[in-house]
């Protein structure tokens, strides 16, 4: 018979509670799993018995799962206080090698405890993670756009930046910082002026910083059209 189909609900919440201990005594993780499973049977959103899923995953190196369960616990929404949840979930997404989605739920998990020291250091660590693979990412760009000009002789191409980075260039002075941490946000409005500049080429290689007498700076032997653009575009003064 079925014990959860005849079972109360009262009885079923001692059943999972008394699986639950005795996972918590156990030392074997494979027996630790066993007793969490069989309360997940009775109660397959019990959030207590899918973060101990979750936290056993993660000690099997196992962090995809780990996820998996942390996030059905998050799911769940019957934990108040998520920052065990976050934090645990930002580990695993660590230990993937998902940087900024780990420090996006530690960010999260900072909301409930703001000054827990651990989150802290963690949080440090991975901006600087997250800040040097931009700034990497950033200087391929670069190499990779004077590359190409470099091999042509003339630039006549229009290959402008995105509105967005092009917004950030002319609404904020350290609009550099947008292609590291994207912090600054941009109304639809200001979108919306710098896509009329683009249109009417007010934004083009002849109002660019680099522009000089027909060459760009960057590469003084390169020839540009006047009205070309590229991804290296910044505003004149």
């Amino acid at each position: 018979m079925n014990f959860k189909k005849v079972a109360t609900k009262n009885e079923i919440s001692v059943a999972v509670r008394k699986y639950l201990f005795m996972g918590d005594t156990e030392t074997e993780s494979l027996k630790k799993e066993h007793y969490y499973r069989m309360a997940l049977e009775l109660e397959p959103t019990n959030p207590s018995a899918l973060n101990k899923m979750g936290l056993l995953s993660y000690q099997k190196r196992d962090y995809r799962e780990a996820v998996r369960f942390f996030d059905a616990v998050i799911d769940s929404g019957k934990v108040k206080n998520l920052f065990p949840i976050y934090f645990n979930k930002s580990i695993a997404l660590k230990k993937l090698k998902q940087y900024e989605a780990a420090l996006n739920y530690l960010n999260k998990a900072l909301t409930f405890d703001s000054d827990n020291l651990q989150a802290q250091a963690i949080k440090n660590e991975l901006q600087d993670i997250v800040d040097e693979k931009y700034r990497i990412q950033a200087e391929r760009e670069k190499q990779a756009v004077y590359g190409n000009l470099k091999k042509e002789k003339r630039y006549t191409s229009w290959n402008p930046p995105t509105i967005s980075i092009l917004a950030h260039m002319m609404y904020y002075k350290n609009w550099h910082v947008y292609k590291h941490r994207r912090y600054f946000g941009i109304t639809d409005e200001q979108k919306i002026k710098v896509a009329s500049m683009l249109e009417s080429k007010e934004f083009c290689c002849g109002t660019c910083n680099f522009y000089n007498n027909g060459k760009c700076k960057k590469k003084k032997s390169m020839m540009v059209d006047r009205e070309a653009i590229c991804k290296a575009f910044q505003p004149g003064n």
